[in-house]
């Protein structure tokens, strides 16, 4: 397929959850189009609370291998709830750390995700995060001082310098963007007076030049979702056969 290394970096989707959880919970609900799925009234994950921190680890283990990046033979960098920032920040230590080419996958995550030093140490948050004492003054901050422009223009600025950064540097082989719907959700705000923008309309339509669709994104009446949110293995096999064919 390729003589370089595969890199995929991105957040759930990437790190593959939901993938195994019907291997682990009895009556396990039925995959969703995405149009029953939006109009559940709770969309929880089922609870895997009887699972030991041994079947933890092996069960994201297993949803490592079956996701895209697994089933693809790549290096699997996803975390679960990450934001652009920190992707960026191991991109970047990844680019900068090794001495060989390799493709690169970057999978965007949603605007309402960001990172910051707190405590002495990088966290992600989101507008649902449910913040502890030591993080709880800072978080009110942010969310009485953001909008959903500023979120999105925050978002914007992290995707295109990532972008740019890994397209122009020496150990970048290829790179390409895989879409899980977030793409989307930015086109529809550019669609809307108040959080339209023209040069974020221009980058997404450049990015469509070098991004791979989850088939999802795609086609919305199939029922490839689960109930977290989150798609099936039909649909990560789809994805890796995509970007296969992008690769020859």
């Amino acid at each position: 397929m390729t003589q370089y290394p595969l890199n995929f970096f991105g957040d759930s989707f990437t790190a593959g959850e939901e993938l195994m959880d019907w291997k682990y919970v009895e009556n396990y609900p039925t995959y969703m189009n995405f149009w029953d799925w939006e109009k559940l009234s709770k969309r929880d994950r089922p609870s895997l609370e009887h699972l030991d921190q041994k079947n933890l680890s092996l069960l994201r283990m297993e949803e490592r291998k079956q996701s895209y990046a697994g089933l693809l033979g790549g290096v699997n960098h996803g975390i679960s709830g990450c934001s652009m920032q920190t992707m960026a920040r191991l991109v970047i230590e990844h680019l900068e750390s090794t001495n060989k080419k390799c493709i690169v996958f970057i999978q965007p995550t949603s605007i309402d995700r960001w990172c910051e030093h707190v405590n002495n140490q990088w966290m992600d948050f989101n507008s649902g995060h449910r913040p502890t004492d030591q993080t709880k003054d800072y978080y009110k901050f942010r969310i009485a001082n953001s909008t959903i422009s500023s979120n999105l223009i925050l978002w914007y600025n992290c995707v295109l310098t990532l972008v740019a950064y890994v397209g122009s540097h020496k150990n970048t082989a290829d790179w390409w963007l895989i879409n899980n719907g977030t793409f989307n959700e930015i086109e529809s705000m550019m669609e809307h007076k108040e959080t339209s923008n023209e040069m974020i309309k221009n980058s997404m339509a450049k990015f469509k030049e070098k991004t791979i669709n989850f088939p999802q994104v795609d086609d919305m009446e199939y029922p490839y979702f689960c109930i977290g949110g989150h798609v099936n293995i039909e649909a990560h096999k789809k994805l890796a056969e995509r970007i296969k064919k992008k690769l020859q």
